[in-house]
């Protein structure tokens, strides 16, 4: 049996951090039975790169959602990617890499970067982190979680452009995943592979929390996005009930 150790949902999202909701769509379209544990802040300690998601997989801790989907590749015999061609295993490889290292880069922007919507989101991760305690105690350290978040964005690079020109890059992200996707049900055709797996983890937080800015408004935009959330939704987390409501 497979331990994940993962973040907390929100109302319909089945996870609030986009890494681990990538990696348990991915288990669930790998058929792979699961144990989820919610990783609060006192047992960030176990986690061996000091980030979630991570697993224990027959007595060994394992970090990274990547990593971990390749090392099931080996250890199960588990490729979602089997029906695909070099050249479409390159692009999905490069989506993927888009999404995970930039476009990533627009949620915390969502989040964190916008000092409204922060306000809002802060209550949100005191009590992921901290659920059980008051949230007049957890909020300064949910306050730090926000520094260290925004203090990331500068060191990445995306923290040192306007609201503005952030919208710009994301929203080019967004409007590429929409052409590449078109009127397909999956990105790479008929069948789910694991490019869908971190579309749907990524995009939907976006969706969720909603917040109103530029990136989540074209987002809204672009319905074929939108309906593959939904598409996904109903396929692998039906029994959460997850919609978008436009």
């Amino acid at each position: 049996m497979i331990t994940l150790y993962t973040a907390p949902s929100f109302e319909e999202l089945p996870s609030i951090s986009p890494p681990c909701l990538e990696l348990e769509t991915w288990l669930r379209m790998a058929k792979l039975p699961y144990n989820k544990v919610i990783v609060i802040a006192q047992s960030f300690e176990l986690a061996p790169k000091g980030k979630i998601p991570f697993i224990d997989y027959q007595g060994k801790i394992v970090g990274d959602a990547f990593l971990i989907m390749e090392m099931f590749k080996q250890t199960e015999g588990i490729d979602l990617d089997a029906g695909l061609t070099p050249v479409e295993r390159s692009i999905s490889l490069a989506f993927r890499r888009m999404i995970k290292e930039n476009t990533y880069w627009g949620a915390a922007e969502t989040r964190f970067g916008i000092e409204e919507n922060w306000q809002r989101f802060r209550a949100v991760v005191a009590r992921a982190l901290f659920p059980e305690t008051p949230l007049e105690v957890s909020e300064p350290f949910a306050q730090e979680f926000g520094k260290t978040m925004r203090s990331q964005m500068q060191a990445h690079g995306i923290g040192r452009h306007s609201h503005e020109e952030i919208a710009q890059i994301i929203c080019a992200d967004f409007q590429a995943l929409s052409d590449f996707l078109a009127e397909k049900p999956f990105f790479m055709g008929d069948k789910p592979t694991t490019l869908d797996a971190t579309a749907y983890g990524y995009i939907g937080n976006f969706l969720q929390p909603r917040f109103e800015t530029p990136i989540v408004d074209y987002l809204l935009g672009r319905s074929n996005l939108c309906q593959h959330y939904e598409r996904m939704t109903q396929h692998f987390f039906a029994d959460s009930e997850a919609q978008i409501v436009h």
